[in-house]
């Protein structure tokens, strides 16, 4: 059973988002809720030491001291359905995977839809994960991570870099990750009712701004339908009542049969990326297990601790999938 916390955010979620979702939305109005939103969730975020960069034309922050990049680094790429982003919201949970970690985090702002649509934020996040390796960043334990849109951005990367044989990190996580644009995996239909944060006219509006006119088969789309073989060890969190819930079971079971090492954990009655959700303790639960899987996974090294992971509260466990 999910904590009270859980059960009380998830009804503040279906009468604050899910009720939003209507036929004639557009994307100012979502952009609107989602500031709302990130102002809500992300507010008091912890101070930690911000540096600006920027390459290829794109602009980015890391999160954590310099010295850190020592210890390893992890490229993190933001969800919002390709077209918005929660500055507040990500600071915190960058902030908090660093402090988990050791680690240094990198946030990438890459480009929205609608204003620049595919391959915009593909590129882009090519572009960042080059840009790491340039720095030196293969040499060190390194990891990539995304949720939602983000997770998608994630698998995308991973299979472009291993296409061009770039060297490949050390293990990726996904959060919820859209891993089918087709919208044909069978959760978008068994939980539309029941999942608290999106409904069926979500994947009407939003799709179509990030990718409009393409084929949503296509991989760099639609990773489900990529090219497992040779990806790191993966890790995927989902909860139960998500729409996108088969989004991540279906993806864990392709990387599986290419012989890819995965995990899948789907947590009972979690709303979409309830990681953000700082309050919860299922939240605070995962992202122990998100570092310590990162720190055991993202490279070897003598001078490493793995974070411990605190006593699960009973009302905190995880659905093992």
């Amino acid at each position: 059973m999910p904590s009270i916390r859980a059960r009380l955010t998830n009804a503040f979620l279906r009468r604050t988002t899910k009720s939003v979702w209507r036929p004639d939305l557009d994307i100012r109005q979502v952009r609107a809720h989602a500031a709302k939103m990130d102002a809500r969730i992300g507010r008091k975020a912890p101070p930690v030491a911000v540096e600006a960069v920027e390459f290829a034309g794109v602009k980015a922050t890391w999160f954590g001291e310099a010295a850190l990049a020592a210890r390893g680094t992890i490229l993190y790429l933001h969800g919002g359905a390709w077209c918005i982003h929660l500055p507040w919201v990500y600071r915190r949970l960058a902030t908090k995977l660093s402090e988990l970690t050791g680690m240094r985090v990198l946030l990438p702002d890459y480009r929205l839809a609608p204003e620049h649509p595919f391959p915009a934020a593909i590129d882009d996040c090519l572009a960042a994960y080059r840009w790491l390796l340039e720095q030196g960043c293969a040499d060190r334990p390194l990891a990539v991570a995304g949720d939602s849109a983000g997770g998608s951005l994630t698998l995308v990367t991973l299979m472009r870099a291993r296409d061009l044989m770039l060297p490949m990190p050390g293990c990726a996580v996904l959060l919820s990750p859209s891993t089918d644009l087709t919208l044909s995996a069978p959760s978008a239909k068994y939980n539309a009712d029941a999942d608290p944060m999106f409904a069926t006219d979500a994947g009407d509006l939003l799709p179509p701004l990030y990718c409009p006119d393409q084929d949503r088969s296509n991989p760099l789309v639609s990773p489900l339908f990529g090219s497992w073989n040779g990806l790191p060890p993966l890790l995927f969190h989902a909860g139960s009542t998500e729409m996108l819930l088969d989004d991540s079971v279906r993806a864990h079971d392709r990387a599986r049969q290419a012989g890819v090492v995965a995990e899948i954990e789907v947590w009972w009655e979690m709303p979409h990326v309830f990681q953000v959700f700082s309050w919860l303790p299922e939240a605070n639960l995962a992202m122990h297990q998100i570092a310590a899987y990162i720190v055991e996974n993202a490279g070897s090294s003598s001078q490493r601790r793995l974070p411990q992971v605190p006593s699960s509260p009973s009302a905190a466990q995880p659905q093992l999938s």
